[in-house]
């Protein structure tokens, strides 16, 4: 849940008081020795606060918990500087906690705010780590004693509200007594006296599109500019990130960098024209930031003046050139919303339009099932995709209907998701030379591709930071099924029977491997691997391809020739190229059903084994009793 940005200190008597604590904002899962700390940008921060997770555990209760977590100075004050530097377990920390959205099973986000509250203070008393955030009535003397303490501000909450994950409305509010927010960072100025530089350059997004806002000399410890200049330079790009000029440069020779980086600054004032009044100093980066979701924060009674605060995904155009590659497949997605319904779905980071959700995409299961089942499947499928470039393949019509590719964004990505830009390695007639991949890092995003027409998803095996080195290898067991191949559910058990003639081979080789389903008539198998390039992973994918094909040359190929394959399994190692996917765990396939791509214990490949087990209907339930089978492919955080 957020805070809208406010001018004056609300006098309506429904409204509470707290400080607003100069932290990381961390929401909390405990399921009994399990505890996940999580960031706003779905960054995963257990490992960094080990004093706050062993607390959370001693709780001996499962509890969601939202708070913010700060590092306390020799006053006993938040000191966001010595956030960033905290080293894990000498320096005095807390985790600031305000709000309890689900306790032993029960789901609390319903409950009033003072409810939630009350069961909040009563589960952290004693703990010296957990410090219960308290409630003011008298928000004019609360905020007179954050500006006597500098501290950051005060928050003003409905204290009959409900908790709604990603809700900006009236039902918090925040006034901080100076003003300071994020922006993103898109260049900076040289100097000319001396200094690594003179001025940082930045701005904010708004409608996907980063606008430049300002720039800030001032706040800079001298002995740190050096390295910032260093991290500066790792990004420096030729051309500028934002889509208007930068104004003021006084003549200054201007560098310009990919816009990663996310920085904290105070200033005086909004001007009426968007920018910022001058002197903008600068407080500090924020790592826990994703710089897509920074936008102009403005108070509510100065957004008609200012050109507007933050905005969620206004329309289905957002900019432009509409189509920046020609014959774009954009078009026949325009085409197949037209005249459409429309529903926007708001969420934490963004909000997302969903088009025509009546749809069926299979008899009697239409898109919003579709769209509610990725929805619950958030925390399963979006670790097996994070930071990984989507290709994505589209069902405009119905689950079994003709696909539409697309891989370029052409601009259209939500402005809370994140995109990999790419060269073109195939020169093409009409298209751009880079493609902009869509990555998804948030339930957002996901939910964008579904409502475009995915019906699976389908990543990439080697993620942004390292996109030549491949984490695992893949082996795709095909049956020829259908005319000229035999039925689907001996295509099946014949895969199985080559699965496990795999199994026998990875182990002898001692590699560890995954199998899951293929979510159609086939398997798949997944074989952790580091320090390979994607021509070294094919390599040794055939390799081992060849060795279980002479375990079973009677019902598998290795010929890529379709007509070579009738009645046999091909085994499939050419998969394993830059950029080339395969359909995530936990994801629908777009077939006669809405079977699920399930991850596999290797007990259960054996003959018998019920494609049809694993189902939009099922997977929850198997879930609930297996566990995530393929937990040990992540990667190592």
């Amino acid at each position: 849940m957020l805070c809208k940005l406010i001018s004056e200190i609300p006098k309506d008597p429904a409204y509470i008081f707290e400080n607003k604590w100069d932290g990381y904002r961390i929401v909390s899962f405990i399921n009994g020795e399990s505890v996940k700390m999580a960031s706003r940008s779905g960054l995963d921060y257990t490992k960094r606060y080990p004093l706050i997770g062993k607390a959370l555990r001693e709780l001996g209760h499962g509890a969601v918990i939202d708070g913010e977590v700060v590092v306390l100075n020799e006053e006993g004050k938040p000191d966001f500087d010595a956030l960033q530097l905290y080293n894990g377990h000498s320096t005095p920390i807390r985790y600031c906690v305000f709000d309890l959205l689900w306790l032993e099973g029960n789901d609390l986000m319903e409950l009033p705010l003072e409810s939630r509250k009350e069961l909040l203070k009563t589960l952290c008393e004693g703990s010296d780590i957990l410090q219960y955030s308290e409630s003011f009535e008298d928000g004019n003397q609360l905020y007179q004693s954050a500006i006597d303490n500098n501290l950051e501000g005060i928050v003003a909450k409905d204290r009959y509200s409900p908790y709604k994950p990603g809700d900006r409305g009236s039902s918090w509010l925040k006034l901080p007594t100076r003003k300071r927010q994020e922006f993103v960072i898109g260049g900076w100025a040289e100097s000319d006296r001396g200094r690594s530089f003179r001025s940082l350059l930045f701005g904010a997004y708004k409608d996907g599109q980063l606008e430049w806002i300002g720039r800030s000399g001032g706040g800079y410890k001298e002995k740190e500019m050096p390295a910032i200049l260093k991290q500066l330079k790792e990004l420096e790009v030729s051309e500028s990130p934002f889509t208007n000029p930068v104004l003021d440069a006084k003549g200054a020779k201007l560098h310009w960098v990919k816009p990663e980086l996310v920085a904290n600054f105070e200033f005086a004032t909004w001007t009426k024209s968007g920018r910022i009044r001058k002197p903008a100093t600068f407080l500090g980066f924020r790592s826990d930031k994703n710089p897509t979701q920074v936008v102009r924060e403005v108070p509510a009674e100065l957004m008609s003046e200012s050109g507007g605060a933050e905005q969620a995904l206004s329309d289905d155009h957002m900019q432009a050139p509409k189509y920046l590659n020609k014959d774009s497949n954009w078009k026949r997605v325009d085409e197949s919303w037209a005249g459409k319904p429309v529903d926007d779905f708001p969420l934490e980071h963004c909000t997302i339009r969903l088009h025509d959700v009546e749809r069926e995409l299979w008899k009697g299961i239409a898109k919003a099932n579709l769209v509610m089942y990725y929805h619950r499947m958030v925390p399963f499928i979006l670790p097996y995709i994070k930071d990984r470039p989507q290709s994505l393949s589209l069902k405009l019509t119905h689950a079994g209907g003709p696909r539409t590719f697309i891989k370029d964004m052409e601009n259209r990505a939500p402005e809370c998701a994140t995109v990999f830009t790419d060269q073109r390695r195939v020169k093409k007639p009409g298209k751009r030379s880079q493609i902009d991949y869509l990555v998804c890092n948030n339930e957002e995003t996901l939910l964008f591709m579904v409502d475009l027409g995915c019906v699976d998803i389908n990543p990439w095996s080697s993620r942004i930071s390292s996109p030549l080195l491949p984490d695992y290898l893949w082996l795709d067991l095909d049956p020829t099924v259908g005319e000229g191949g035999v039925d689907e559910n001996k295509g099946f058990q014949m895969a199985v029977e080559v699965a496990m003639a795999a199994h026998q081979v990875l182990s002898k080789n001692k590699l560890k491997a995954f199998p899951k389903t293929s979510g159609k008539t086939g398997l798949h198998i997944y074989i952790p691997c580091s320090g390979l390039d994607f021509h070294q992973a094919r390599e040794r994918a055939n390799e081992l391809a060849d060795q279980i094909h002479e375990l079973v040359p009677d019902i598998s190929t290795r010929s890529e020739g379709i007509s070579n394959r009738k009645g046999k399994v091909y085994i499939d190692a050419n998969q394993n190229d830059y950029a080339d996917t395969l359909a995530a765990p936990y994801c629908i396939r777009p077939y006669h059903e809405p079977l699920v791509s399930t991850p596999l214990d290797w007990k259960e490949v054996k003959p018998g084994l019920d494609r049809y087990a694993f189902n939009l209907k099922t997977i929850e339930a198997r879930l609930a009793k297996k566990g995530d089978l393929f937990f040990e492919l992540l990667p190592v955080k």
